[in-house]
């Protein structure tokens, strides 16, 4: 057996996250491989010969001989807290992160954001920022199996401590405890983002400039819209009829919506184009609002129909 293996560029950036992180999902790989099987073929050259090591439930961490190729050429080897809920959100900050490994996002983590003359920012919720195309901003949340209603209202309280300023995006798999929440989940910002903590959660976000071209090319094409200073939707279809781009909830275009309906009794008709899980949600909600559902099949086909997929 030889001892020797030529790393290749997907590789290194590969080490290059497991010292950053610590751990990947070998499903996860995909995203820096950007193969669809190609990636288990490096995994197992690569635990072969040390560079990195599998854990269970399909994880892998780096290796000895990785660590030692990371040291050699002068990349860091961050040491994480071994305690038990450190461990549990760095696993769930590692899956999301990886899944942002894309030319258009730039992910930074929460301890790269953090300065020693800010103190307070050590309690705060959120795990990260994302940059969409240098610029957007997002501060990023997740809330993952096992987190209350109380680690959901502290979130609230996060975000507010921006005073109004700052994006946020919350991946979660209870969508519904956010829009109907008491508290209201929205703060004045532009957006509020609601991302579904799964596959198809993260296909969303890492498509949705894509997504949301491919509906408006679709509507032009259909009913020759345009787009509209009305500041409560996107496109004008007549001077009655309005359509809102939502494939991803913004809470703060619902909160809107919300009230406009309801400081309105002669109001003008506003279609959301959203995914069709959450047509009940939202016109429960805004009950006032007109709903037209995107299955995940429809979206693909627009996707692949002006050639963005």
């Amino acid at each position: 057996m030889s001892n020797e293996v030529r790393l290749q560029s997907r590789d290194i950036e590969l080490l290059v996250f497991l010292g950053k992180y610590k751990i990947m999902s070998l499903d996860n790989t995909r995203y820096i491989y950007e193969t669809v099987t190609y990636q288990e073929k490096r995994m197992v050259a690569l635990v072969r010969h040390n560079y990195i090591k599998r854990l269970k439930d399909r994880y892998i961490t780096l290796g000895t001989k990785g660590k030692e190729y990371l040291l050699e050429n002068g990349f860091a080897i961050v040491n994480h807290c071994r305690n038990e809920n450190n461990i549990e959100r760095l696993n769930v900050i590692s899956d999301i992160a990886s899944s942002l490994i894309q030319d258009n996002l730039n992910f930074i983590l929460s301890w790269e954001m953090k300065k020693e003359d800010e103190p307070t920012t050590h309690s705060r919720r959120y795990i990260g920022k994302l940059e969409y195309n240098s610029q957007e901003e997002f501060l990023m949340y997740a809330i993952y199996e096992g987190k209350d209603d109380k680690y959901i209202k502290s979130i609230y309280y996060d975000i507010r401590k921006e005073n109004g300023y700052t994006n946020s995006m919350i991946f979660t798999n209870d969508i519904s405890k956010i829009v109907l929440h008491e508290k209201g989940f929205y703060f004045g910002n532009e957006y509020t983002i609601l991302v579904p903590y799964n596959d198809y959660g993260k296909f969303l976000i890492r498509n949705n400039y894509e997504i949301r071209r491919s509906i408006y090319l679709r509507l032009k094409e259909l009913y020759e819209v345009e787009l509209t200073n009305f500041r409560f939707a996107n496109l004008k279809l007549d001077n009655n009829n309005y359509i809102v781009i939502m494939p991803l909830i913004n809470m703060e275009t619902l909160a809107k919506l919300y009230c406009y309906y309801e400081a309105n009794e002669d109001y003008k008709n506003i279609y959301i184009l959203g995914l069709e899980e959450y047509e009940e949600l939202i016109t429960t909600f805004i009950p006032k609002c007109k709903y037209k559902s995107l299955s995940m099949e429809k979206i693909n086909e627009l996707l692949l129909r002006y050639g963005v997929m």
